[in-house]
């Protein structure tokens, strides 16, 4: 009889670890997770649509983190040129206000092993069909490569999106409207996941970001790092933002437009007082009244941008004075996201019964 006692108490136990498995597999484990891709130096436009709302959530008390995505950067770069990047871009997110007190910072790679295990059993769940329907990587067919041309790890580009997310078990994705389609793509594979296999993952929510639409300062498009000339660089010079400025396209007087609009967007967002966006908005108000103030509102602008990458430029000097800095924030980023990934991917592997 009291071995019968033991046997039961035994499984009862047995059932009651399995199902605290199952309940800590289901936690969210990081709050706020986004991703940085190394492919060039940042611009004006990176920094209000990417950088400053994480540096506002951090300034409520959020802990996020934040992986530098040289796999992701390898779709439409060679891994040399995405390898000169990736301390650079972790010195400027720093000297933006990053605080790696507070925030983790790792580099995909360092858990390469466990995305791409992670990103080819998610790859299962979803069809070529379904994945071609995504619209930015419809866009991203149409501008710049062909389906008989393009490669096929861009095709896995929403698959390796959701395997960062879902390994990391985030709570929340800060994204942009171009983003959301790799969001719901991420919340697809994670409940087909768990239908089929078992309650694993916590379904990402999406954090939506309000979207800036920065245009070049000359030309169409937007304000982008394939077009120096009509972009703002972190590393430019004061003499270079002046001219970048003088010869950006503005506004007949009384008209707004998608060019002043963007011009006013950058202002205000790199302004560092109220003063210095109530003179903007004064400016513009002149404007819309008919008078010629579109020289004066340039010279206001060119000012709040050279103070702006001034501040940056030194804070980011003092970052890069020792190089092994940048190497010990990434050191610390990865104990985190490999004790995440490794958990995540055991989980992954006993509910699918892969391997012993």
């Amino acid at each position: 009889m009291p071995k019968r006692i033991d046997k039961n108490k035994k499984k009862c136990y047995n059932e009651l670890r399995t199902l605290k498995k199952e309940v800590n597999a289901m936690q969210y484990k990081v709050e706020l997770l986004t991703g940085i891709r190394p492919t060039g130096d940042l611009t004006v436009a990176n920094y209000l649509g990417a950088v400053a709302p994480i540096i506002e959530l951090q300034a409520q008390g959020v802990s996020p983190v934040v992986f530098v995505a040289d796999l992701h950067a390898i779709t439409d770069n060679e891994p040399a040129t995405v390898r000169q990047y990736i301390y650079r871009v972790v010195a400027d997110y720093i000297a933006l206000g990053v605080d790696p007190q507070k925030a983790r910072i790792y580099l995909q790679s360092d858990i390469a092993g466990e995305v791409t295990t992670l990103t080819a059993l998610l790859a299962r769940l979803v069809s070529v069909a379904e994945l071609l329907r995504v619209p930015t990587l419809k866009d991203k067919l149409k501008n710049s490569a062909r389906p008989e041309t393009a490669n096929a790890l861009l095709l896995l580009y929403p698959v390796m999106m959701a395997a960062d997310i879902l390994l990391n078990r985030a709570k929340k994705v800060p994204v942009g409207e171009d983003q959301l389609a790799h969001m719901e793509v991420t919340r697809l594979l994670a409940r087909r996941f768990n239908k089929r296999y078992g309650e694993i993952f916590p379904i990402p929510q999406v954090l939506q970001v309000k979207s800036l639409r920065i245009l070049s300062l000359r030309g169409r498009g937007k304000m982008s790092k394939t077009n120096p000339g009509g972009a703002i660089f972190l590393t430019d010079d004061a003499k270079t933002v002046a001219s970048k400025i003088k010869a950006a396209e503005t506004a007949f007087e009384g008209v707004m437009n998608e060019k002043l609009e963007s011009l006013i967007l950058i202002a205000k967002g790199l302004a560092k007082t109220g003063s210095e966006r109530d003179e903007v908005d004064a400016i513009i108000e002149a404007h819309k009244k008919g008078k010629p103030v579109m020289g004066q509102f340039k010279q206001i602008l060119t000012r709040i941008v050279q103070n702006f990458l001034e501040e940056f430029q030194s804070k980011r000097a003092e970052i890069t004075r020792d190089p092994s800095y940048i190497q010990s924030v990434l050191e610390e980023g990865a104990k985190v996201a490999r004790e995440n990934a490794i958990e995540t991917l055991a989980e992954v592997r006993r509910v699918m019964q892969i391997g012993p």
